[in-house]
């Protein structure tokens, strides 16, 4: 196994053993990874909102927000928001 999917499968290991997470915040996390994977694992991933919640399988704006808030809180992810609509924002992985 690569180092790469070491690290997916020892991330998505630890949210879903914390009792602090639902299954709204492991479908965004897992939609992160995704995307962070496909990227070529960056230290720093530039997204939309609009790719975070098709992946997620969100409909609600305020759950996203919720839910990207909560990730960061309890230090999933380092999250640095652009309200510019011609740039993404920036997450880092907490490894």
């Amino acid at each position: 196994m690569t180092p790469e999917m070491l690290t997916l499968v020892s991330l998505y290991a630890k949210i879903t053993e914390d009792p602090r997470v639902s299954v709204w915040h492991i479908s965004l996390y897992t939609s992160i990874l995704t995307l962070w994977q496909k990227g070529g694992c960056p230290q720093e991933l530039r997204v939309s909102r609009k790719q975070l919640m098709t992946g997620a399988h969100f409909r609600s704006i305020t759950t996203y927000h919720k839910c990207i808030n909560q990730l960061r809180k309890l230090e999933y992810i380092e999250y640095f928001p652009n309200y510019d609509a011609y740039q993404r924002s920036i997450i880092k992985l907490i490894i």
